[in-house]
């Protein structure tokens, strides 16, 4: 067995001193994604149900009782695009390249209500039709699930560059018409329709270089986020200290 120390990729994270995500096997021919899936508050969440929506031939699973999942025979060096949709969670996909899979995911489900939030404090409503992105800017890995801070002042530039980034303010929801990230370091966009964007974020450290949970990029230039409709895809972001 390969050791998958757990990382931190999207949104917030509840307590570690639970049992760790299920372990893979090695393989030389196939990749393995494994994590944990939580609620806001840190609970872990039974039967969120994972999908790889373009690769049909992986069947989808669903976490357990303790919201541990894995997901084994992913092709190597692919970028993957991982769905997990659960209750009254916003169903969201996850960018990430196959390279990755010696890392645990710790993920949490954030309610749609939460999105909703976003929207109604940008004065707009979701559309079915369009997708969104929701962004956490952090100064380093987040090993064995223990945080490491958030990084505010930053500024993401989304391309095209008729989409409308937002930030969110110390508890996480969007402020209408801030510049930059806040010590909640999250922020997003709405309504976006279906396409392969790139973001590229400035810290006050200099620009957000790491971007290891994200599909395939080349040195420093902006990640590929894709965008699809009904989905909220989220990222994680590597981005010096001040």
């Amino acid at each position: 067995m390969r050791r998958r120390p757990a990382l931190l990729i999207a949104a917030l994270l509840g307590s570690c001193a639970k049992p760790p995500p299920p372990t893979c096997d090695d393989t030389e021919s196939f990749a393995c994604f494994t994590g944990v899936f939580s609620g806001l508050l840190g609970a872990r969440l039974e039967g969120v149900e994972v999908c790889t929506p373009d690769l049909p031939d992986i069947p989808c699973v669903q976490s357990d009782s303790d919201g541990g999942w894995k997901l084994p025979g992913l092709p190597l060096d692919t970028d993957v695009a991982v769905t997990a949709t659960y209750e009254d969670a916003i169903p969201t996909l996850f960018p990430q390249h196959t390279s990755m899979d010696g890392y645990a995911w710790y993920k949490v489900m954030v309610p749609e209500s939460i999105v909703d939030t976003h929207a109604s404090r940008l004065d707009t409503a979701l559309n079915p039709d369009r997708g969104h992105l929701l962004f956490l800017v952090w100064e380093g890995l987040n090993i064995d699930g223990k945080n490491t801070p958030n990084v505010p002042d930053v500024t993401a530039t989304l391309t095209p560059d008729d989409a409308e980034i937002f930030y969110a303010n110390s508890i996480g929801l969007a402020a209408k018409g801030a510049t930059e990230t806040t010590g909640s370091g999250s922020g997003g966009a709405l309504n976006l329709p279906e396409a392969l964007y790139e973001v590229q974020f400035e810290a006050p450290g200099g620009k957000c270089k790491e971007h290891a949970f994200s599909f395939a990029f080349t040195g420093d230039g902006p990640i590929p986020v894709p965008i699809r409709p009904g989905f909220a895809t989220a990222i994680d972001v590597i981005c010096p200290a001040p």
